[in-house]
């Protein structure tokens, strides 16, 4: 069996997951609340910016789909959140040469290839998400070849169910209190651009949510990289007495490591989540032995796929390290559900974030929450999801 064609499409923007630069959204966050109410985040420092993200975001956060073809008629494929036609140059002028005649039973040379190849200009950002995309359709493909679930090829089940956490705009918490889930984690209104002001909004915000949520659910806080050492620390401070679980990349990734190690040592006992914007396993290999996380999050589609995630896993598996990807999607259920030191997922609401939506309308088949819990079905090779070719442009370079 040897790969015969790689296809790429862009998605129309009427997808839910397609709005992120034309709308100002946030990868999979809903126009709803997204819209209507202020989520800090890293271009909140600057007013012009600061309230509405289309004027910010760029077309690096468009999503793709690819389809890897065999001389069999075994079809790969893959939807990705980030990257847009920017990824699918990448892949067309570069990695289809790659790709092509090779047996897609390889997908370790075929990543290592990848990576290497694109060292020049490459390590993180499109390139990573690119890479991911490729990854993530051969997994598909090679799992259906075998006509068993991506979770089988990868080490099995090691849960029968994955236990989620809901992330939410905290306007619309309440709605998910009940609902079988471990946990809520709230986008922060407010960061460093707010100054004292919002270390009093914030620690109020979590005395309200705590109150509402009541002793049973976890909730956690992401900052989305808005806030920085002193007011990070000013705040755990405060809001000590209401068992926050943690602070998701209060920092800017990308050199943040010594800082994250020194701010770790200060936020006890909340604890510290990073990895939604660090896209090389080498990156979260200097987090994870320098101590800067308690924590890692990567991207599966956006940090080089499951091949990636997996080598991140092995080195956070010594120190007894969760690694919980960022973001809701299939191919995270598949890697956590095979994966012992990952004891939970993330789900992401869309629309108004009051009830399960699936994250995107490109994607055939995505599972939903049950009572809080994703199930896989075993009887559905792949991914098992398909493409919803009503949503897909072929692009033309």
């Amino acid at each position: 069996m040897k790969i015969k064609d790689v296809r790429l499409y862009t998605i129309n923007s009427g997808d839910t997951g397609a709005r992120g630069a034309s709308q100002g959204e946030s990868q999979y966050w809903g126009g709803g609340w997204q819209a209507q109410t202020l989520i800090a985040n890293p271009m909140s420092v600057f007013p012009e910016y600061a309230e509405v993200r289309s004027s910010w975001m760029g077309p690096g956060q468009d999503p793709f789909a690819i389809e890897i073809e065999t001389d069999t008629g075994i079809v790969g494929e893959c939807v990705n959140y980030g990257g847009g036609a920017f990824a699918c140059a990448v892949i067309e002028n570069h990695f289809k040469r790659f790709l092509v005649g090779q047996d897609p039973f390889n997908i370790e040379l075929i990543w290592e290839q990848m990576n290497r190849s694109t060292m020049p200009y490459g390590l993180g950002g499109v390139v990573n998400m690119a890479i991911a995309g490729v990854d993530l359709a051969l997994y598909d493909l090679v799992a259906k070849s075998l006509d068993i679930p991506v979770y089988k090829l990868i080490g099995g089940k090691t849960k029968e169910s994955i236990p989620c956490y809901v992330t939410i705009h905290p306007d619309y918490a309440s709605h998910w209190k009940d609902r079988g889930f471990m946990g809520v984690k709230i986008a922060a209104p407010w960061g460093v651009e707010s100054g004292r002001a919002g270390l009093q909004k914030m620690e109020k915000l979590i005395a309200d949510l705590r109150s509402d949520l009541g002793d049973e659910m976890e909730l956690m806080v992401d900052c989305y990289m808005s806030w920085d050492v002193e007011f990070t620390t000013r705040l755990a401070e405060r809001v000590r007495k209401y068992d926050v679980k943690w602070f998701e990349d209060p920092l800017p990734n990308g050199s943040a490591t010594e800082q994250n190690a020194y701010l770790r040592k200060q936020l006890g006992p909340i604890q510290l989540a990073t990895g939604n914007l660090e896209y090389h396993y080498k990156a979260f290999h200097d987090i994870i032995a320098k101590g800067a996380t308690d924590i890692i999050q990567p991207e599966i589609q956006w940090a080089g796929g499951l091949t990636a995630v997996r080598k991140m896993a092995a080195m956070a598996k010594p120190y007894d390290m969760q690694i919980i990807p960022h973001g809701a999607s299939v191919y995270n259920y598949h890697f956590v559900l095979a994966n012992t030191n990952s004891a939970y997922a993330e789900f992401l609401t869309t629309g108004e974030g009051k009830e399960l939506h699936p994250i995107f309308d490109t994607i055939i088949g995505e599972p939903l929450p049950e009572n809080g819990h994703i199930f896989l079905d075993e009887n559905k090779p792949g991914f098992g999801v398909e493409l919803n070719r009503e949503k897909l442009m072929p692009y033309n370079g």
